[in-house]
């Protein structure tokens, strides 16, 4: 598709978010439950073989021993869990208290980067929330994945409202990512989720909720490989399997769309190396929208470590978010 005539305009974002609208699940909270719960397998799933090139990643990777045990998650999904439960408390995102929750819940042996690090300890120093990010990277701010890995409880309660999907999705990002590309690539991987919760084709999603160029190139290439059938390796040598936002996104989402079932999308997504745990994250929570959490393997699920932020509190949070959304039909 030529780059003049990519779905970025406002027309456009107008007529998904129609589609998105009326096209709800059958079964929501299972949908949205799957979106958490996806992230959390992809996430525990891929750390194990995090840093590693897609060649020496096994063909069908299994829940393995990994930094603090089995089928245990890293940051990605620790910040989700704060992320969904301010958003419950305050009914969207609130940036104070949102930083609140990630300084609450912060564990750093589960793998935090730098960048939001240094974020949290600005915060604890009396750095304004709002300002914090903007000082990293010479002035930049960041542009890793981490406000797009964590985003799944803003795709689900904002679903089936593309502006306000936007804008959520927008004030969870800059909290931590102030870098545009960063940003961008959260509202891309938020709409991503919403469509597949709602049952409307995830890669028009995400090229529609595409402003930026870089991007836009990206979601192109996505189109492409897709069509044909290529396999993680290459995915990862022509979209990028690094931590960057723009590059891990669409790789995510390639994932998605080139496989049908979620062991299939998220193993597509390890395989492809790097970044393993939160490609497969942002896989998962894509296949996991788009499939319920019935289609989750019961084999991974098991594999998941409890306790009092574990599996039974992730599928708690998500029905609370699936009855608090429009989509659950709650008041």
């Amino acid at each position: 598709m030529p780059s003049g005539k990519i779905p970025g305009s406002a027309r456009i974002r107008r007529t998904m978010a129609d589609t998105l609208s009326s096209a709800r699940p059958q079964d929501w909270t299972d949908a949205v439950t799957g979106a958490l719960l996806g992230t959390f397998v992809g996430d525990a799933l891929g750390m194990p073989f995090e840093g590693l090139p897609s060649a020496a990643v096994p063909t069908r990777p299994e829940m393995v021993e990994a930094r603090l045990g089995r089928g245990t998650y890293t940051d990605d999904t620790e910040m989700m869990i704060a992320l969904a439960e301010s958003i419950l408390e305050q009914g969207s995102v609130d940036e104070e208290r949102l930083a609140n929750a990630f300084l609450e819940h912060c564990n750093p042996a589960r793998g935090y980067g730098t960048g939001t690090l240094e974020t949290f300890a600005s915060w604890r120093c009396g750095v304004p929330v709002e300002a914090a990010a903007r000082g990293l990277f010479g002035g930049e701010g960041s542009q890793g994945n981490g406000a797009a890995m964590r985003i799944a409880p803003v795709a689900a309660r904002f679903a089936d409202t593309a502006d306000e999907l936007r804008r959520q999705a927008e004030r969870s990002a800059r909290l931590t990512h102030a870098h545009p590309l960063a940003i961008e690539a959260a509202i891309v991987q938020a709409s991503a989720i919403a469509a597949a919760l709602l049952g409307s084709e995830v890669l028009p999603a995400a090229t529609a909720a595409a402003e930026s160029a870089v991007i836009r190139r990206k979601l192109e290439q996505v189109d492409r490989l897709a069509q044909r059938g290529v396999g993680p390796a290459e995915a990862a040598e022509e979209l990028g399997n690094s931590a960057l936002g723009h590059e891990s996104v669409p790789t995510a989402i390639l994932a998605a769309v080139s496989e049908p079932e979620f062991e299939q999308v998220v193993s597509f997504a390890v395989r492809c190396g790097g970044d393993t745990d939160t490609i497969a994250a942002m896989a998962g929570a894509i296949a996991g929208a788009r499939g319920g959490a019935a289609s989750i393997p019961p084999r991974w699920l098991d594999a998941l470590e409890e306790g009092p932020s574990g599996r039974r509190h992730v599928e708690a949070i998500a029905r609370a978010i699936a009855d608090a959304s429009r989509g659950g039909g709650a008041p």
